[in-house]
C-alpha cells in the first residue's frame, strides 16, 4: 500500500483514514525483551538464595519428611522460601485438604510470619504438595538453580500486563526523540493537576487521579497533547469499552479553553474484531495512529505544526 504522510492522513475522510489504519496494523509488538524480564527473575530468585541453599541439604534424603521436620524446628524462617519452590506469588496460603473418606479440611499456612507452633503442618502441606517427594527423588541440582527456572516460568504470566508497557515504552522513546529535536517539553504519567501547575494549560478529566501516558507542551505556542497508548493482539469486551472511554475522554479535552489536542497510539490485529467501535471513535478523534504512522515520522508533522 502507498505510504501516507501525517499531513495527507489527516486531511482524509474519517472513512477512509480507518480504513488506512485497519490495513496498516501491525502483527506483534513483542520486542525480544518481552519474553522474559530477566532482571525480574534475578531479583525475585536473590530474595531467598540463601534459605534455597540451605534447603540443598534435603536433596535425596531418605526418610525426608523426619528430615525436612527436624530442619524447620530449628530454622523456621526456612519455610519463606516454600512458596518459590511451588511456583506461587501468595506468600499466604488457603489450602482445602480432602483425606481418604473425602472429608474436607481448610486451612490457612502464612509463608511470612512463620508460626513455629504448626510447623508439623507446613510439613505435612509439603508433603501434600508433592515437593518432598521431588526434593527426595526428582532434584539432582541447586534449587537456586531450579527457582531460577520456576521465576522465569511465572514472569510468563506478567506478558499480558507487559504488551501495554511495550507500547508506554515505545511511545516515550518516540516522544523523547521528537521532542528534542523540536524543543518541546514532556512528561510521562502527567495528571491535570502536573500540567496546570507546570505548564499553565487546563485539562479537563473525568476523574481527577487519572494519569495521561504522555504529555507533550510547546511553549512557543502553548499548546498540549495528551497521548495514550495500548494495544490489542485479541479481541474481546475491552477494545469497545476502550474506545467508548478514549472517544468520551477526547470529547471531554475539547471543551478545554485552552488548546489541548487527544491522540491515541494504539495497534494489533484485535481492532479487525472490533471495526464498529473503533470506526466510532474516529469520527470523535482526529488523532488515531499505530505504530507505523509512529514509524513514518507522524509525530515529528504534527508537533512541528
Amino acid at each position: 500500500m502507498e505510504q501516507i504522510n501525517y499531513s495527507s492522513y489527516s486531511k482524509m475522510t474519517d472513512a477512509d483514514r480507518l480504513d488506512y489504519f485497519m490495513s496498516t496494523l501491525s502483527t506483534t509488538n513483542r520486542t525480544p525483551e518481552y519474553y522474559v524480564n530477566w532482571d525480574k527473575v534475578d531479583r525475585e530468585t536473590q530474595k531467598y538464595e540463601l534459605e534455597l541453599n540451605t534447603l540443598n541439604y534435603l536433596i535425596g534424603k531418605e526418610d525426608i519428611y523426619d528430615k525436612a521436620l527436624d530442619l524447620f524446628i530449628k530454622q523456621p524462617h526456612l519455610l519463606k522460601a516454600i512458596p518459590s519452590l511451588i511456583a506461587s506469588r501468595d506468600k499466604v496460603l488457603d489450602v482445602l485438604f480432602i483425606d481418604n473418606d473425602d472429608a474436607m479440611e481448610f486451612y490457612k499456612l502464612d509463608f511470612i510470619n512463620i508460626d513455629t507452633q504448626k510447623i508439623q503442618g507446613y510439613v505435612d502441606f509439603c508433603n501434600d504438595s508433592g515437593l518432598l517427594t521431588f526434593l527426595e527423588k526428582k532434584a539432582k541440582r541447586s534449587l537456586v538453580d531450579y527457582v531460577y527456572g520456576v521465576e522465569a516460568g511465572l514472569d510468563s504470566n506478567a506478558r499480558k500486563n507487559r504488551s501495554g508497557t511495550t507500547m508506554e515504552g515505545i511511545l516515550e522513546r518516540n516522544v523523547i526523540k521528537v521532542s528534542k529535536e523540536l524543543g518541546l517539553d514532556h512528561y510521562p504519567q502527567a495528571t491535570a493537576k502536573f500540567i496546570k501547575e507546570n505548564w499553565g494549560i487546563e485539562v479537563p478529566v473525568d476523574k481527577s487521579e487519572r494519569r495521561f501516558d504522555e504529555a507533550v507542551y510547546n511553549p512557543k505556542t502553548n499548546k498540549v497533547w495528551i497521548i495514550e497508548t495500548n494495544y490489542y493482539g485479541g479481541g474481546g469486551s475491552k477494545l469497545k469499552s476502550v474506545s467508548g472511554e478514549f472517544t468520551s475522554l477526547n470529547d471531554l479535552i475539547e471543551t478545554s479553553k485552552d488548546d489541548v489536542t487527544f491522540v491515541w497510539v494504539t495497534d494489533g490485529q484485535g481492532w479487525h474484531t472490533a471495526k464498529i467501535p473503533i470506526s466510532e471513535a474516529f469520527g470523535h478523534i482526529d488523532n488515531i495512529f499505530n505504530l507505523k504512522m509512529l514509524r513514518d515520522g507522524y509525530f515529528e508533522e504534527m508537533f512541528y505544526e
